[in-house]
């Protein structure tokens, strides 16, 4: 009998909602390259095993063998389902195998509504099932949520489940919560699933299913085998983004060090791609050094990769791919855009457009125009249903589009008003080809504005009024922003998103605009500047009153909402200050400086803060008005923060001590309160401690005036470190006693650092397992808030208590932990401090000779002349001093050896030797 004779006719296969079970043979490859005779037996003892099961349980087989060895199965019931996968795993275990190693079959179960469409099934339902299977090991049975819901009152006999979390799938759509079949007498150990949780990746979720480019996207799994830099070239609306997405999920398992996407289109300039790359990467570029040489020095050893989108308009930075490439061998790049980088290494894929033609109605369900058209005009009509009549009009919109996802999308988004019939009637009479490079290519077709100006004339005029006014947002916004800005009503978002204009995510209340639209939309508004100056003062205003309410959550304890609300609208929050910039707007600039202070702290962005107020700064120089001059000093007090915490305190203090003394002759409170909260941090790091405590004072004063708590709470904790520092332990620890009202309001920025000094007190005290208790606190704290400089310093403190109390390898491994956090965040001072701690304890092990090695290394580099946060002696004299007792304690010729190597290492490389040596360590006793 033929495979396809098996396959059951149309009117068998259940509708409505079903399970479909989905199976395949784990390496089976490489079993047919080593035994391709015995593999030809072992399939068929496979397909006896399943097909007895599914028959058994009233399945039926869809696909036989849809690819290569893999199954798909549908049940009308879902306990059905799970009795056969049950079956099929324990009929496979018995099977006494002809192949050199047992065929290991992994297999996944999802319940949802089926897409019949000509007598074969579609939609999300398959391809979810699809993806939970991709996930899973051999021998391995994962269900679903919906699936576990149907069936765990009515468990098969013998058959468990255990829970296995949330998943994200390569699919890049909502997570799934999976669920192992445990079955008796089976394998219940696997490895972690394969979701994409399983390697680091900030791959952003997507709203719609990837339909397909297939081919195209097998093609870039290969060619990212042969070549590090593949750029997806194609015009505007091709799919470029949502094919590289997927590629690199696709791919993830190949890069252990994780996979990246860096989006560009929301800068203007190529000297922004480096702080792009480091936000994605969760780098904080923390040091004063070049960012780029940050970069690359934290991704020289690492296994990654990097999808740079929309290159297009900051092509002139290709070289930082080309230094990127050159300085890390492991790293692969993919980039987006509608032009060559045109650099060497680059292979290209270009795209063209979708499938658009098929021989035989049966193969057109398959083609990868129809199936983007069905699921576009699923969205807006989910009742959609394609039959034979409707096959002639769907071809001859995908004729007119050229099979181009964004017309396609564009055309089905009618399919709530229009059949299909209408629709293509429609395209006929008005729409050309999107924009293409290809020389044969009818002129009349070459314009993908031709697209934008058929579904811009099909808007009504407020909603063309409307989508234009909301082309100066970026990042997405919400519907207040939306009112606020636009004028957009909740019915005109709906109106819009109905028409593929914007993209809401119900998840998050918030909206997004494909880059494309959004720059016709702007085009479009830029035709009319006095709108458009009213429209970009309505945004700046938004965000400046945003920025108030941020900061308003700042001084009243609430920083994590803060940090939220301030990081969803980032982009705007920069293009308002930007334009306040360009435009010299004092006010908008005075209402943003706050918050972006704090965020900037937070998340480690000091080189980019530089970059945001020396600009700044310097437009509002000449100002001699009053809210000029507040919001230059103010300005520059903030920037001799970033300059301090650098390691450039004493340039810090010249400007923190400026603004400070202009501000004391205005009476804007908050500025002055502070200007000497900024000033704090400069006379910290240049080791006035006694000046600290005086200017915490003068703070306090102006916190006084302030509402919420959490603006004085900041300084009083100025001046309970002073007195540590100072030795004034009686002092300080009133000072800290008299803080409860302020650490009941769960402020976490100003915990971290309050439970940092009760640790050091506790330390000085003799009170050793208090001084861990309270560091320990102090890292969960700024874990909590991701406030990595302060998770360094704690678990540095937390290191120094434990080794207090002798034990020295948990101190070691907090040191090594706290590297770690320095190395993401590239803080280059912190991470020489940390070596030499690491070097001492191993010098007290005994391990001279790697403790010299260390210390060198950390001498060799100039930014040793730097001290700790709360040290008066530099790194330099502590690792000299350390290594000076080593020379003593060993012979001249080890100790010489020892120092050329270390002299010849550099502390990067270092470090991520100790990071690597640590990671290794760990597997060894899991």
């Amino acid at each position: 009998m033929r495979l396809t004779d098996s396959l059951p006719a149309v009117a068998d296969l259940p509708d409505g909602v079903v399970t479909f079970l989905f199976t395949d043979v784990e390496g089976s490859t490489q079993l047919w390259e080593e035994a391709p005779e015995t593999m030809m037996s072992a399939l068929r003892q496979h397909d006896e095993v399943i097909d007895q099961s599914v028959a058994t349980y009233r399945g039926l087989s869809v696909k036989p063998r849809g690819e290569g060895d893999s199954r798909f199965v549908v049940f009308p019931d879902a306990v059905d389902a799970v009795a056969a996968a049950a079956a099929i795993q324990l009929g496979l275990d018995s099977v006494e195998w002809v192949t050199p190693r047992p065929l290991r079959v992994r297999a996944s179960l999802h319940t949802g509504k089926a897409d019949l469409q000509m007598g074969d099934y579609y939609g999300q339902a398959v391809n979810r099932a699809a993806r939970l299977r991709a996930i899973a090991h051999g021998g391995q049975t994962v269900i679903s949520r919906p699936t576990w819901e149907l069936i765990q009152d009515s468990l098969p006999n013998g058959v468990d489940v255990r829970d296995m979390g949330l998943h994200r799938l390569k699919d890049l759509t909502r997570p799934e919560h999976v669920f192992q079949l445990d079955i008796a007498g089976l394998d219940r150990s696997f490895p972690p699933l394969a979701s994409l949780d399983a390697v680091p990746n900030n791959l952003p979720e997507q709203l719609t299913e990837f339909v397909g480019r297939q081919a195209e996207l097998e093609q870039a799994e290969a060619l990212l085998h042969e070549t590090r830099l593949l750029t997806i070239l194609a015009p505007g609306g091709a799919g470029k983004t949502r094919l590289a997405i997927q590629a690199a999920a696709d791919a993830i398992g190949n890069y252990p060090d994780g996979v990246f996407f860096v989006p560009l289109a929301d800068i203007s300039s190529a000297n922004d791609i480096v702080q792009t790359a480091a936000e994605s990467l969760g780098l904080g570029l923390s040091s004063d050094k070049d960012p780029l040489a940050q970069l690359l020095a934290n991704m020289a050893t690492k296994e990654r990769l990097l999808v740079f989108d929309n290159f297009e308009h900051v092509a002139d930075g290709a070289a930082i791919v080309s230094e990127i490439l050159r300085s890390s061998p492991l790293v692969r790049v993919i980039v987006t855009s509608r032009t060559r980088l045109n650099i060497t290494g680059e292979t290209i894929l270009s795209l063209g457009g979708l499938e658009t033609t098929w021989e035989t109605t049966d193969q057109a369900m398959h083609v990868s125009g129809v199936r983007l058209f069905v699921d576009a005009a699923r969205r807006s009509q989910p009742r959609l249903s394609i039959g034979l009549d409707d096959l002639g009009s769907l071809a001859l919109i995908l004729e007119l589009t050229g099979g181009m996802p964004l017309a396609i999308i564009l055309a089905a988004a009618w399919a709530d008003m229009l059949s299909v019939a209408e629709i293509a009637a429609e395209v006929e009479r008005n729409i050309e080809f999107l924009e293409t490079e290809l020389g044969d290519v009818p002129a009349r077709q070459r314009s993908i504005r031709a697209v934008f100006d058929y579904s811009w004339r099909l808007l009504a005029e407020e909603e063309r009024s409307t989508f234009a006014a909301l082309s100066v947002f970026r990042g997405g916004f919400t519907r207040e922003a939306a009112g606020a800005v636009a004028g957009a009503s909740l019915r005109s978002l709906a109106s819009l998103a109905n028409k593929s204009f914007l993209s809401p995510n119900p998840d998050t209340g918030r909206y997004t605009v494909h880059e494309l639209l959004r720059q016709f939309g702007e085009t479009e508004l830029q035709g009319d500047p006095a709108l458009a100056k009213r429209v970009l003062d309505a945004r700046d205003s938004f965000y400046a009153e945003l920025a108030g309410q941020v900061g308003g959550r700042v001084h009243l304890g609430d920083d994590l909402r803060a940090v939220e609300i301030f990081e969803n609208d980032i982009d705007n929050l920069r293009a308002a200050w930007q334009r306040a910039v360009e435009e010299r707007d004092a006010t908008t600039l005075r209402a943003l400086i706050l918050p972006m202070w704090f965020l900037y702290e937070i998340r480690g962005w000091y080189r980019a803060a530089l970059a945001l107020f020396g600009p700044a700064t310097e437009a509002l120089a000449p100002a001699t008005d009053e809210p000029g001059v507040v919001a230059y000093s103010l300005a520059r007090a903030v920037q001799g923060w970033f300059l301090a915490v650098l390691g450039r305190q004493e340039e810090g203090g010249v400007e923190a001590r400026a603004a400070v003394k202009t501000l004391d002759s205005y009476g804007d409170r908050e500025a002055r309160w502070l200007a000497h909260h900024c000033l704090g941090v400069c006379l910290l790091y240049e080791g006035k401690h006694v000046e600290l405590f005086d200017n915490a004072a003068a703070g306090l004063e102006e916190a006084e005036h302030l509402e919420g708590p959490s603006s004085k709470a900041f300084l009083l904790n100025w001046r309970s470190l002073s007195k540590i520092l100072t030795g004034d332990l009686e002092a300080a620890r009133a000072l800290l006693d008299g803080m409860e009202e302020y650490r009941r309001t769960g402020d976490h920025y100003f915990l971290s650092w309050h439970l940092m000094q009760q640790s050091m007190l506790a330390s000085a005290d003799g009170r050793l397992a208090d001084a861990v208790e309270k560091s320990t606190r102090s890292v969960e704290r700024a874990e909590t808030i991701g406030y990595w400089r302060v998770v360094h310093v704690a678990l540095t403190q937390l290191a120094e208590a434990q080794l207090a109390t002798g034990d020295a390898d948990a101190a070691e491994a907090s040191f090594i932990k706290a590297l770690a956090v320095a190395e993401q965040m590239s803080m280059v001072r912190e991470m020489l401090l940390t070596l030499t701690w690491v070097a001492t304890i191993r010098a007290g092990r005994g391990e001279h000779e790697d403790a010299v090695g260390i210390l060198s290394s950390v001498l060799a580099e100039s930014s040793s002349a730097q001290h700790g946060i709360f040290d008066t002696e530099s790194i330099r004299d502590a690792a000299g001093a350390a290594l000076g007792d080593l020379e003593d304690a060993m012979e001249a010729s080890v100790f010489e050896e020892s120092r050329r190597s270390g002299e010849n290492h550099p502390y990067d490389g270092l470090v991520k030797r100790i990071l690597e040596e640590q990671a290794l360590a760990r597997q060894a006793t899991q």
